[in-house]
């Protein structure tokens, strides 16, 4: 058996996907955020970069948004950091999701369930 690794982030969106082209492929983009608060009771946060490819970058343009909760599963985590606006370097993963779960509730407070659709089982 190889190796393998394989993340897991549920978190909320910082703002809406941003769409590019790689070649022939759609790439949508966005960060989640993964707060705790410590042993001391302060905050800890850490942003993870998505990227959602062709399909599911499709599915992210259309029902991913700033402040939508999401659990994004991932094969691969790549490290790196941006600048916060006080200039300060902040850690960052970057992760290629093969699976992207909506976790909010339909705004009209319909749980996206009818009975027809209930699994029988």
């Amino acid at each position: 058996m190889g190796s393998s690794l394989n993340m897991q982030v549920t978190g909320y969106v910082g703002s809406d996907p941003q769409v590019r082209q790689v070649g022939e492929q759609t790439v949508a983009s966005f960060s989640v955020a993964v707060s705790r608060k410590n042993r001391a009771g302060e905050k800890q946060t850490v942003w993870v970069r998505v990227s959602c490819w062709n399909k599911l970058a499709d599915i992210a343009v259309k029902y991913v948004h700033k402040s939508s909760l999401v659990q994004v599963t991932a094969e691969w985590v790549r490290l790196s950091a941006w600048t916060d606006q006080g200039g300060t370097p902040q850690p960052s993963l970057d992760i290629d999701a093969n699976r992207l779960v909506l976790l909010d509730r339909a705004e009209n407070g319909d749980n996206g369930h009818s009975e027809e659709s209930d699994i029988p089982f």
